[in-house]
């Protein structure tokens, strides 16, 4: 086994998970939004990806061979743990074909038991001792090719020389008698070579690996097609970069992604590690020695005179060139276009005037927010591939043409694969955005803006970007838009074959066809269309309906006694106070429901509506407006007709847990039926005020004032008028309904 004492930039041995795609710096995950983020995402350029854009470059390349998948663990990236399994492979392929010589009679041997014996052992000296292998006893190889070959592995760590005479004997063997292992010493010596620094030589003996095996050699390893890397190895060592490039792209179209790191080493003017380009703040003019020149804007020049190189490297200022600068004033990062700006400007010095891919140059001109010179290179474009038609959509709403932008955008969801694999995986909910569920999103925005919401709508869910379409359901709808939507779409939950094993397609089904009806039968509880809302509930959630509803219809008898009357209102506002999340939450912002209260979501539908930003806070008992004053900044304008459709469908109260406002104004009717100095009473009171008191002391502040008023001879509010505020402490009818309905913990 070759073992080369080269610079890092040999990254060909190990199959490295390289994709270099901008990824989101959170501390935490949040639901993403394409509305909620003020529209920014529609006006932005889409994410693109290093991986993703070098694969397709690659598929452009034709090559003959197969690639022999690396033998070890898809999850081991370790150098070591990768060189100890393919030298286990190397001796199972290299003792198999032994075997098969001396059966086809390829390899004579008078006594065939002894060749095999000291074949084995040949190579547990070469490869050591397997695990639970016993050492096979010392012998002589016979005279051939498989000897030639062990001859020059053994002598690799002592004497090269001996070494490369002993490959190039083999390969001076007639035909009939290197069947197996010309393509290995060929291979050999092209690495030995390129140790050396002899990069004219490794070159011709890498291309000589792949004509031995066009001309029917063994190459159980797939050494031609892992010459590819090599060669291209050479030729960047060579500064022959241009070469390089096509080589290392032939390298990937076989399935070999290590040339997705390899190819970085190609692009000047990066950071200085090919392994930390997804963070696009590190980023340092870095010329390498790849170019054989000494400054970046030689190399940049280089590149850019160059068809595949100019595409390459403006595949990398696209996935990952943008760096950012802090900005104390307003303590964010901003963007800092300078790499971008090196690049066009090295492009445009060539004088090029037809360039494949120019609507990528036209990507990073739009990056920067220069749309005029992203329309340039737009028609300099063939302006037929998703990339193209995506710019001049995002051109045509910069421009007004809403219905162009959309028939645009169509296309390019239609014609966009529906799924990106990365070998860092890009999953349905996974950060960063596959291209196709962001273009979805821009395609549901620009619906959404020219007020086609249903088709809005359909986008959203269709890449399952659950924020957005609640928004739509929820907010924008009319409630009768949304029954027919649900009856034709979500009739019912669909029920799994297998109970017990659901498909991933079905657990989909289920899920989605669960959160649209649920938020339709919520909505309906909060327009108080109660015998509507039921059969869109969770099952599990019938009970708390039923309750609530009895409640109000006993509340609302006026045959019955103050006293009961009142006891049902409480009831009601107990159901509505501990399970008003599942029974009205609204799915976004003000309440929600989507994350169960967990993460609080932008109450998108007032911010759209008010044009202010909205506070969030993270604490349940944290006092906060729900707006503070100060425009929201909405990128995307929002249409009267939406204006009016979010004003109907306003909450009362628009404000975080809106249902436990819901529950203390049952409680304050309750409390209005019952008279002064009761323990009841001060029950009721104090519990209702302690559900607003973390949050709305102000709107607490009545009931408090109503104990100290109403009740202060009683034990509840003997101890509140202490505190002036609410106690902890259980009445009559908190502790009946705790022990029916105990609170969550």
């Amino acid at each position: 086994m070759l073992k080369l004492s080269l610079s890092a930039r040999v990254g060909l041995l190990v199959v490295f998970a390289g994709a270099s795609a901008q990824v989101f710096a959170t501390g935490m995950w949040m639901p993403r939004s394409w509305i909620g983020e003020r529209g920014e995402p529609l006006v932005a350029a889409p994410e693109f990806f290093w991986e993703l854009e070098v694969k397709r470059l690659a598929a452009e390349q034709e090559a003959a061979e197969e690639l022999v998948p690396a033998p070890y663990p898809e999850d081991s990236t370790d150098q070591e743990a990768f060189e100890g399994y393919r030298q286990a492979f190397t001796a199972k392929v290299d003792v198999e074909e032994f075997e098969a010589a001396l059966k086809s009679g390829g390899v004579k041997a008078a006594d065939p038991a002894k060749a095999l014996q000291a074949h084995r052992h040949a190579r547990q000296k070469l490869s050591g001792l397997a695990k639970g292998e016993a050492e096979v006893p010392a012998a002589e190889e016979a005279p051939g090719e498989f000897a030639d070959y062990h001859a020059g592995a053994l002598a690799m760590d002592s004497d090269k020389a001996k070494a490369k005479a002993a490959w190039e004997a083999l390969l001076q063997r007639p035909a009939e008698d290197r069947k197996y292992r010309s393509t290995w010493a060929a291979s050999m010596l092209g690495k030995l070579a390129l140790g050396e620094k002899k990069y004219d030589e490794a070159v011709k003996r890498f291309q000589e690996t792949r004509k031995l095996v066009k001309d029917g050699y063994a190459d159980a390893l797939g050494l031609a097609a892992e010459s590819y890397g090599w060669e291209a190895l050479a030729e960047m060592e060579s500064g022959h970069t241009a070469q390089s490039a096509r080589l290392y792209l032939t390298q990937l179209s076989l399935g070999d992604v290590s040339a997705v790191v390899s190819l970085k080493y190609l692009v000047p003017d990066r950071d200085s590690s090919p392994y930390s380009d997804n963070d696009p703040v590190k980023v340092s003019p870095v010329v390498g020695t790849a170019y054989a020149v000494e400054t970046t804007e030689a190399a940049l020049a280089k590149a850019a005179a160059d068809p595949v190189l100019r595409r390459l490297v403006t595949t990398h200022v696209l996935a990952v060139g943008v760096g950012s600068t802090w900005d104390n004033d307003s303590g964010v990062s901003k963007p800092d276009p300078s790499r971008q700006t090196r690049w066009l400007a090295a492009v445009a010095k060539t004088g090029v005037k037809s360039t494949p891919d120019a609507e990528y140059l036209g990507w990073v001109a739009y990056s920067m927010g220069k749309y005029e010179d992203a329309g340039r290179w737009l028609k300099l474009s063939e302006g037929t591939s998703p990339a193209a038609r995506w710019l001049k959509a995002k051109l045509a709403r910069r421009a007004g043409d809403l219905k162009l932008a959309a028939t645009l955008m169509a296309e390019v969801v239609r014609d966009l694969p529906e799924k990106e694999e990365l070998e860092n995986s890009l999953g349905e909910d996974s950060y960063p955005m596959p291209l196709s569920r962001s273009a979805s999103c821009d395609l549901g925005m620009i619906q959404l803006t020219r007020g086609d919401y249903l088709a809005a709508l359909d986008s959203f869910l269709a890449v399952n970007m659950w924020d957005d379409a609640a928004y739509v359901a929820e907010r924008v709808l009319t409630t009768q838009e949304l029954l027919a939507y649900v009856a034709e779409h979500f009739p019912e939950v669909p029920k799994p074959k297998d109970p017990d094993n659901y498909t991933e397609e079905e657990a989909k089904q289920h899920d989605e066809a669960t959160r649209i009806r649920s938020l339709l039968g919520r909505r309906l509880m909060r327009e108080d269309r109660y015998a509507e809302a039921r059969p869109y509930l969770p099952e599990n959630q019938w009970p708390n309906h039923d309750r609530y509803v009895a409640a109000l219809k006993a509340a609302a008898n006026e045959k019955a006694s103050k006293q009961e009357r009142a006891r049902a209102l409480f009831t009601a506002a107990w159901v509505a106070r501990y399970h008003g999340m599942e029974l009205m939450g609204t799915e976004g912002g003000p309440d929600s429901s989507s994350t169960a209260g967990d993460f609080i979501s932008p109450n998108t539908a007032m911010e759209r509506l008010t044009g202010q930003k909205q506070k969030i806070g993270y604490s349940d008992d944290e006092e906060e407006p729900d707006f503070k004053p100060g425009p929201a900044g909405l990128v995307v304008p929002v249409s009267p007709d939406e204006k009016k459709r979010l004003t109907n469908t306003k909450l009362n109260p628009e404000k975080r847990y809106h249902y436990r406002h819901v529950a203390a104004g049952l409680a304050w009717k309750a409390a209005g039926l019952l008279p002064d100095q009761s323990e009841i009473t001060a029950d009721v009171l104090n519990t209702a005020g302690g559900w607003l008191k973390g949050r709305y002391p102000k709107e607490a502040d009545r009931f408090i004032q109503a104990i100290e008023r109403r009740c202060y001879k009683t034990e509840i509010g003997k101890e509140a008028g202490k505190k002036h505020w609410f106690v902890e402490m259980d009445g009559p009818w908190s502790k009946e309904e705790e022990a029916v309905d105990p609170v969550p913990q």
